[in-house]
């Protein structure tokens, strides 16, 4: 009976820690992902809509269902974008001093975003490796005919799967990183990179 034991986890004793990393990316999970955030019950994710914080929480359920530790206590980081109404050629601004003028218009639109940001420290915290996507996507547009949801299912939702698959296999090679590693989703890409320029 001992020998057989044996048998069974030799094999899995034997294996690296990038062996361990790699079993665990697969496409059935890549495909959940996928179909989760492109499904028509998101309604194409646009940033700052209902279906968007949706699709926040859903990356939020799966970092934390891996023991992915939140940055900087929160897995949330908000911020807030705004777009001069009355001004033509206008894109949504994320800057401090941006934002400080268009507030002096009295004729502009806010809206509530969030990046999502996860990290496993490493073993030399002073380095630090980002992998990110983006979670939102363009949304409706009513004036479509026939099918009007933009789904995103590529780029942003298979990048989003992808990024998280990779913290999947940084988790199951269980050991610490060289570096330290964020793994950020980044929320209002779509509308001019507003994410990656907050962060």
């Amino acid at each position: 009976m001992c020998l057989a034991i044996w048998g069974m986890i030799g094999p899995l004793a034997a294996q690296t820690p990038e062996e361990r990393g790699l079993e665990v990316i697969n496409r059935a999970t890549a495909e959940a992902h996928i179909g989760f955030l492109a499904d028509d019950d998101l309604l194409g994710r646009e940033a700052g809509t209902r279906e968007g914080r949706i699709a926040g929480d859903y990356i939020v359920a799966n970092l934390k269902s891996l023991g992915i530790a939140p940055l900087d206590g929160s897995y949330y980081h908000p911020f807030e974008a705004y777009l001069e109404r009355q001004k033509r050629g206008a894109r949504w601004q994320v800057e401090p001093d941006s934002i400080v003028k268009i507030k002096q218009t009295n004729a502009y639109q806010k809206i509530s975003l969030n990046n999502i940001l996860g990290v496993i420290e490493g073993k030399n915290p002073n380095e630090i490796v980002i992998v990110g996507a983006h979670y939102d996507h363009l949304g409706l547009d009513p004036f479509l005919e026939g099918d009007q949801i933009y789904n995103g299912a590529d780029d942003n939702a298979s990048g989003v799967s992808a990024v998280l698959q990779i913290a999947r296999a940084f988790v199951a090679t269980g050991e610490r990183p060289e570096r330290t590693v964020i793994f950020a989703f980044w929320d209002g890409e779509e509308k001019g990179l507003l994410g990656s320029r907050h962060f």
